[in-house]
């Protein structure tokens, strides 16, 4: 069983994708703790709660599995779960590691453990598709907007956890650095949108919004996160040129949503780019936590 989960962990959840979920976490909790002033001088308390919101990125992987295993056969067989490579008693097994997990380390506080219980709940409604699975899976916009707030659910763990650490630390600032889980959003959104001639029997955005309607959507996120770190910039007094440097990587990063709003058109996928933002502001929060 752990050879299985070995693939398993190497295809849909690899160490790239640990390290990304650890420093997402921690650059969030920097920029939180400096947005009151403060600097932290153990990384200890960070990481605790990096590695909860990992676990649980990787619970909502595996419980995905489940529920997408017959669209999965069609779509992605070779996938481990699909292709036989893992069993789903071996993910089950994973999937009861990661809870325990999030509980044991969440127990270091009561808010703390209760918010995690709360984001383990919810976690739980996912997995049953809020009891409307039929529906659900007929509408994928309404599967964005009632499964989608576990982002939030995550980023307010961090919060807490921050206001663990030091008694000066609030909710007051939260909304500088809740609007930067839209990074995320915006990946869930263009990964499935496609331009007209490569659509399939696969469910996209693009094909039920139509695809200017989607893309006009991601632009619009990108717009906010991107101007939610400015504001972050402003307040921390980060240094111009990173700012500048930050602005015109953007930019770039935000052009091929612009082309293909205007030719609907795709060179190569837009996923790629939305991951690129991601790397980019978690990497510039951290320089302009730690400066």
């Amino acid at each position: 069983m752990i050879k299985r989960i070995g693939v398993y962990l190497n295809e849909m959840f690899p160490l790239s994708a640990f390290l990304g979920s650890i420093l997402t976490a921690m650059a969030i909790q920097l920029t939180y703790l400096r947005l009151f002033d403060i600097r932290t001088e153990s990384y200890l308390p960070l990481i605790i709660p990096a590695l909860v919101l990992t676990c649980i990125s990787l619970l909502i992987r595996i419980m995905d599995e489940f529920k997408d295993y017959q669209d999965d056969l069609l779509n992605f067989p070779n996938r481990p779960l699909p292709s036989g490579k893992v069993n789903k008693k071996d993910l089950l097994s994973l999937g009861i590691f990661c809870v325990m997990v999030v509980i044991f380390l969440s127990m270091t506080s009561m808010p703390l453990l209760l918010w995690g219980l709360a984001t383990l709940v919810f976690s739980g409604l996912m997995l049953k598709w809020f009891f409307i699975e039929d529906i659900m899976r007929k509408n994928l916009p309404l599967a964005f907007i009632t499964h989608h707030p576990i982002v939030l659910f995550n980023f307010v763990y961090l919060i807490i956890a921050c206001m663990q650490m030091d008694s000066r630390v609030t909710f007051e600032k939260a909304f500088y650095i809740l609007p930067i889980c839209l990074i995320f959003t915006n990946w869930e959104i263009v990964r499935k949108i496609r331009a007209p001639e490569q659509e399939t029997g696969y469910t996209t955005y693009s094909k039920i919004l139509g695809p200017r309607t989607a893309i006009v959507i991601a632009i619009l996120l990108q717009l906010v996160f991107i101007t939610s770190v400015f504001v972050i910039f402003q307040k921390l007094e980060t240094l111009i040129w990173i700012r500048i440097l930050f602005g015109l990587v953007q930019l770039l990063l935000l052009a091929p949503s612009v082309y293909f709003l205007i030719t609907l058109k795709l060179n190569r996928p837009l996923k790629p780019f939305a991951e690129a933002q991601i790397l980019v502001i978690v990497g510039t929060l951290l320089t302009a936590a730690l400066l």
